[in-house]
């Protein structure tokens, strides 16, 4: 039996007009749902796998493990591009001035939301971490407006209520995990701050350049991968040295191997649901993504 949701999908696309707009429609519905589908598989596994570095394999320097998935992705597409298999269409309109303007505030952004985002699993529990990201989607629909003019509509906003307010209760009803302490509380605040900037400025990029995914990638990477290795490098470096604690790098090179992996996936899929919708869906898409590791 079709589900009404099947139903009123059917309906959006009978209604677009001729066969080709139709056909255009439905593959554009459905590439949208597979890339949140893969979206909402990639991140879980990528908080899981960063708690356990950070917890269980005792490398405790959130930047650093942060770096990975940047630095990664940084490698990646310049790679790509050095090999004649990346294109870059807007390499004449992004000049010095724009990257500085436009591109390194994004990095920034990205690389101050991944390092609180690892920092605070050393300070809170799973359950309280993801109970505080509930309230990101409405910190970034405030942001959005406040910084492009962007209302959402009033069924958009009650939908934003009803998913923060079913996220809260469905982590709070898990007995794990819940212990506050304050820099947990101002690291979680600071990083759904920086979260939001940073989705409603790549939002404005990748709608204002048109950029693919790679591209994007290409640009902003180096800036988040630079300043957030460059911090982990004088915060954390020392104590890495002076503790020994590379040989845990050596001693467990599949974790730190499948983190840049993960993280390359999240960024490239965080891109391209931007890209088919926007920053506010990414951080509804996210709700339901962040209760999978405090329930499973």
């Amino acid at each position: 039996r079709t589900s009404p949701f099947c139903l009123s999908l059917l309906e959006v696309v009978q209604s677009s007009g001729s066969m080709g707009e139709q056909q255009s429609l439905a593959m554009q519905i459905l590439t949208a749902t597979a890339i949140c589908c893969v979206y909402m598989a990639v991140g879980p596994f990528l908080m899981v796998l960063n708690k356990e570095i950070l917890d269980k394999v005792g490398f405790k320097y959130p930047m650093l493990v942060s770096s990975l998935g940047l630095i990664f992705a940084t490698v990646v597409t310049h790679g790509m591009r050095a090999a004649g298999k990346l294109e870059l269409k807007f390499k004449g309109q992004i000049d010095q001035r724009f990257w500085l303007e436009k591109c390194l505030p994004v990095g920034l952004c990205h690389a101050a939301t991944l390092a609180f985002g690892n920092a605070i699993y050393l300070f809170m529990g799973m359950a309280l971490i993801q109970f505080l990201k509930a309230f990101t989607p409405i910190v970034t629909a405030l942001i959005t407006y406040g910084m492009l003019g962007r209302k959402e509509r009033p069924i958009t906003c009650v939908a934003l209520l009803c998913v923060c307010t079913g996220t809260c209760i469905s982590i709070a009803n898990n007995k794990g995990g819940l212990g506050v302490t304050t820099t947990g509380l101002m690291m979680s605040f600071a990083g759904s701050a920086c979260e939001a900037i940073r989705l409603v400025m790549t939002d404005k990029l990748l709608s204002g350049y048109k950029m693919d995914v790679l591209e994007n990638m290409y640009w902003l990477a180096p800036a988040g991968a630079a300043s957030l290795f460059t911090a982990g490098l004088v915060l954390e470096g020392p104590s890495v040295l002076a503790q020994g604690h590379m040989q845990l790098v050596v001693d467990h090179p599949g974790h730190f191997v499948l983190a840049a992996s993960l993280g390359l996936g999240v960024q490239l899929m965080t891109t391209m649901v931007i890209k088919v919708s926007s920053a506010t869906t990414l951080k509804v898409l996210a709700q339901v993504r962040n209760v999978i590791p405090v329930l499973c």
